[in-house]
């Protein structure tokens, strides 16, 4: 006998009222100013925090950027499409485009068995583990696309948002048309219900209890360009469906499902696990939106009463559909998902659920990932911050102002980050480890043209193999028959040497070239610049970034000549950097500050190169200036020419503080990828 649905309510939800409520400030009694802070937070760490323990963010080159899964180290179609849900609401941009690009260029099967499916997991460098589609990271990208067309509006090619929403539906309903061999549709066309992967086989014939997003196809119903009468018969079978899923007493959903509703034939899948946490959060927000059932208010006081029962700040994460406690560890997403339930209970049994998310804090941790994505959609959700964006409705006043353009470089760190190297040779580095314990972001050696001491340079390398390459090299002697092809021995070597080692190295050609010490002239310096470039491309070289490095000498930032005769021009230089060092009085920092505003105007990354005095002052003045001017500076390279002033306990206890933010990037597996390598 079928289920007896119960009567809709008469009340008006979200998409008609356009009210969202938040239950931070109704039931905990928060101030705007205290949430506000609190999602901002949550997001700063999740996608710009340190990069071992707390971001699942990862930026790739200038237009591109992952999700992470920690725990297993991929890529998966799920946190993609959740992190691009997060950006479209906080009304992120870039990092929307970053992300969907990474989507579009890895995981999307232009031909194949999948053909017009997301691959469901790849390696962080691209390569795809699974050609086969989840079915929820399909929902979830056509929704957040949706939405960006509405609060953006779309642009071109895989940025004209709808479109790319519109293909994905017509697959979605079409597969063996439009799409491989091997799939299926997306959606039952018996039961119209979603199935768990549109596989052939047993994949195709079940579904996933957290899968079904009513409030989602009843948008799509609303907004696709076809089959729109199937979206809406998609949004009334799930809300059919999740009453006869849930256990009577208990309200515990399983991972998996038959289509009838019972549990799957699985000693695992068949009971409350992770899968099923969204269950709850579905039912909350289809409940905000759309007032669809009664039944939700029912399930919502059911399922919240259960996990009352079980210890408000005690509960578990996984149980059997009876109650039974099957793992005892604490799911920060749990947490997040139940407030988000507490949308459709009564007040006072959903209050502690919101008091609970409220109090926790965003995961970190080798597990952060999908707890993480979880949490920081929790914290939008319950605080009315997660909301329905409808094409042709949406002001497009809200459209973010077109940024400027973009200072960059070859393995320029995004805005805000900076990477930190040492040197300036394996003493300095070394010692400079021997009190961290940290890799550091890069390790300096300098060399000289005339005679490359390579093996200076393979010892820093064999050591910090999770460092970047940093190469001070002097052109003493070479400069003018380095045109004159004198010396492409020694280039040759050098650069051969350099490509080996297979990670970002950046390349100082003449250090400080501006200093009358060194006898360098503007156009013998410029000519053999320019012909160790065109070496590097005739060798293909892919690692090596061109770094023009002036002095900024007191009297004269750029020596006896303008910096435009000593420039080699900016589609052959990749960095400035600039020497920052104690300035005598009346001097400060005019010269560094003439070298920073030349790079501005040529939108290029800047290197701090740094000699310590012995102030330990001097090292705040020196963190005080990279923060200030973090629209261009991406890097210091701190020369360690002074290392017993970390024999101080609190100039190593300052230090410590400062280089353990996330604005430093430090050496870690993930560095070379960070840095679009």
């Amino acid at each position: 006998m079928p289920t007896q649905i119960p009567t809709k309510t008469p009340r008006v939800g979200a998409y008609e009222s356009g009210e969202y409520r938040n239950l931070f400030a109704e039931t905990i009694g928060k101030s705007d100013t205290e949430i506000q802070a609190k999602i901002d937070a949550a997001f700063q760490q999740l996608f710009y925090g340190d990069d071992t323990s707390e971001r699942v963010y990862y930026p790739v080159g200038t237009d591109m950027a992952y999700l992470l899964d920690t725990g297993n180290d991929d890529v998966r179609s799920e946190g993609m499409s959740y992190g691009m849900m997060i950006a479209v609401q906080m009304n992120k941009k870039e990092e929307f485009d970053r992300i969907w690009k990474w989507t579009k260029t890895y995981m999307y099967q232009t031909d194949g068995g999948y053909k017009g499916y997301f691959a469901w997991h790849c390696k962080p460098d691209g390569t795809q583990l699974a050609a086969n589609p989840a079915s929820d990271g399909e929902v979830w990208f056509v929704m957040a696309l949706f939405f960006a067309d509405a609060r953006w509006g779309s642009g071109e090619g895989i940025f004209n948002y709808r479109a790319e929403a519109q293909a994905i539906l017509d697959v979605a309903l079409n597969a063996k048309e439009l799409g491989g061999e091997l799939a299926t549709n997306l959606f039952d066309s018996e039961t119209k219900q979603i199935v768990f992967v549109p596989q052939l086989g047993n994949n195709s014939k079940f579904t996933d209890a957290s899968y079904h997003m009513p409030h989602f196809y009843e948008l799509w119903a609303r907004w696709a360009d076809k089959n729109n009468d199937f979206w809406a018969d998609a949004a009334i079978a799930s809300r059919e469906f999740l009453p006869t899923a849930v256990h009577p007493e208990t309200g515990l959903a399983p991972n998996y499902s038959y289509f009838d509703g019972r549990p799957y034939e699985d000693d695992y899948h068949g009971q409350f696990r992770y899968d099923a946490f969204r269950v709850g959060a579905n039912i909350g927000m289809d409940y905000l939106w759309f007032y669809p059932l009664d039944w939700y208010t029912e399930q919502a006081n059911r399922q919240l009463s259960f996990f009352a029962s079980q210890g408000i700040n005690d509960y578990g994460a996984e149980y059997a559909l009876d109650g039974t406690v099957l793992a005892g560890h604490r799911a920060t997403g749990l947490i997040a998902t139940n407030a988000v339930l507490a949308m459709a209970a009564d007040p006072e049994i959903g209050k502690p659920f919101v008091q609970a998310l409220w109090d926790a804090d965003a995961p970190t941790g080798k597990y952060r990932y999908y707890d993480g994505l979880l949490y920081m959609m929790g914290l939008l959700q319950a605080s009315g911050n997660f909301q329905i964006y409808e094409p042709g409705v949406t002001p497009r006043a809200e459209i973010p102002p077109a940024p400027p353009r973009a200072i960059e470089g070859k393995f320029s760190p995004v805005t805000g980050r900076a990477l930190l190297l040492i040197g300036p040779d394996a003493a300095g580095v070394n010692a400079y480890f021997d009190k961290l314990v940290t890799s550091p972001g890069g390790v300096n050696v300098d060399l000289s043209l005339a005679k490359p001491d390579i093996a200076l340079l393979d010892e820093l390398a064999r050591k910090y193999p999770n460092s970047t390459l940093s190469v001070g090299l002097s052109l003493a002697g070479l400069a003018d028959a380095i045109p004159q092809g004198q010396a492409d021995a020694q280039i040759g070597q050098l650069l051969d040497a350099l490509n080996a080692y297979q990670r970002p190295v950046f390349l100082r050609l003449g250090p400080e070239f501006d200093l009358s010490a060194k006898k360098l002239q503007p156009g013998s310096y410029v000519a053999a610049w320019q012909t160790i470039h065109n070496e590097i491309q005739a060798k293909g070289s892919t690692n090596v970034a061109l770094v023009w490095h002036s002095a900024a000498a007191c009297e004269s930032p750029f020596g006896a000549y303008p910096a435009e005769d000593w420039y080699p021009g900016d589609e052959v230089v990749d960095w400035v950097a600039v020497s920052y060092s104690e300035q005598p009085a009346g001097c400060e920092n005019q010269s560094v500050e003439a070298v920073m505003q030349f790079a501005r105007e040529h939108f290029k990354p800047v290197l701090l190169v740094a000699t310590p005095t012995s102030d330990e002052a001097w090292a705040t003045a020196l963190f005080e200036f990279a923060h200030a001017n973090n629209d261009a500076v991406r890097a210091l390279a701190y020369f360690n020419t002074a290392p017993d002033l970390f024999n101080n306990p609190d100039f190593l206890q300052a230090w410590k503080a400062e280089t353990g933010q996330q604005f430093w990037l430090r050496g870690g597996p993930m560095l070379f990828s960070t840095l679009g390598y």
